[in-house]
């Protein structure tokens, strides 16, 4: 199996850092918002990488949508691993674990390093809407600071949804394919009804950032794959993708009111309202 990385950065040479930690993965990094990034200024990063650049701020899911479009057509990558850029990894052999982890659950459609056994209310379409309804439960992660965001777990196992800095799913996932088995040994896929890439799905829906880690939880959850937590160390600076950036900033108050809160809401309400066949979802 051959696993490729995608990431997008507003800030490639802030990035570098934690970039470089990926261990010489074949990686695609889509520059968000930058029209200035030419070649002499990819290589002082010393990240052998596929550069992909706009010009115009993206939103981290049109980024990201971009990226792994381009990993689908133009590599024969198994398996794509979507990591925030400030997303530092300190087990060197993270890809080794992830490769092995695929290939022996076949029903597992996304990865990653921090994920929820719950994701929503019980009783989320019983009371009025309120988006912190639709909040992750019991989180667990082998980050540095796992404790402050939920539990250490050093066993991998099953979750409803993952955090954004690490979505790591199958091709086949990605191409919008449902998983389907016979209960034995004989499994494969089938393109559902109207069959969407997820981030093509996510961009179409309007939403830019946020809630899209939940989003690929149910839309797994929908189409009959499983979802992973794999407890692989590391540190996840936070902020930085996105919200961090000054100009991403700026952008997002123009694109709707409330700027990034805005697109909090929005991307919130979608959520709740798109996926009621399968929220609220527990393992």
């Amino acid at each position: 199996m051959k696993l490729t990385v995608v990431t997008a950065s507003t800030d490639p040479i802030r990035a570098a850092s934690c970039i470089l930690t990926w261990n010489d993965q074949p990686t695609i990094i889509v520059v968000n918002g930058r029209d200035y990034w030419v070649s002499e200024q990819a290589e002082q990063t010393e990240i052998q990488a596929t550069w992909l650049t706009e010009p115009a701020y993206l939103g981290s899911v049109s980024a990201f949508r971009r990226g792994v479009d381009w990993a689908l057509e133009h590599t024969e990558a198994d398996i794509i691993a979507c990591l925030h850029d400030d997303f530092e990894i300190h087990d060197q052999d993270w890809a080794t674990k992830v490769l092995r982890h695929f290939a022996r659950h076949p029903a597992c459609g996304l990865l990653g390093f921090g994920g929820a056994l719950g994701l929503g209310d019980e009783d989320l379409y019983q009371k009025p809407y309120n988006p912190m309804s639709l909040a992750r439960k019991h989180f667990r992660s082998n980050l540095v600071d796992a404790e402050a965001h939920g539990i250490r777990s050093l066993l991998p196992e099953r979750v409803a949804c993952l955090d954004g800095f690490s979505q790591i799913g199958r091709r086949e996932y990605w191409l919008g394919r449902q998983y389907v088995t016979d209960g034995k040994d004989r499994t494969g896929f089938t393109e559902p009804p109207n069959c969407v890439r997820p981030w093509t799905l996510l961009e179409d829906l309007g939403i830019r950032h946020h809630c899209y880690d939940s989003i690929l939880g149910a839309i797994a959850k929908r189409y009959d794959w499983e979802v992973w937590y794999l407890p692989v160390a590391g540190k996840h600076h936070g902020g930085r993708t996105a919200v961090g950036d000054a100009g991403y900033q700026e952008w997002a108050k123009g694109q709707m009111p409330g700027g990034d809160q805005g697109f909090w809401e929005f991307a919130h309400k979608v959520c709740y309202q798109e996926f009621k066949d399968v929220l609220p979802i527990r393992i």
